[in-house]
């Protein structure tokens, strides 16, 4: 028996989301490099990265939550 899955519209507008977030990173590590020089960016983003970390985090968690429950409802109930 082949087995498929799709990613469903929500699944990809978390992961969307994550790598929006992901790409906030990426600039604002730039942006510090550019002005202050590559030393001082991890000293100075040290915060940025670990609230940036935690918000991936939650996104992640959201996504998970969904996937179970979109997995939870289209298991059939003669399912074993």
């Amino acid at each position: 028996m082949k087995n498929e899955a799709a990613l469903g519209e929500g699944t990809k507008d978390y992961l969307v989301a994550y790598r929006m977030v992901d790409n906030g990173v990426d600039l604002a590590v730039r942006q510090v490099e550019e002005y202050w020089g590559a030393s001082a960016v991890d000293s100075m983003t040290e915060g940025l990265i670990e609230k940036l970390d935690g918000l991936r985090d939650e996104i992640l968690k959201l996504m998970a939550a969904q996937i179970s429950q979109n997995l939870l409802s289209s298991v059939s109930s003669t399912a074993i």
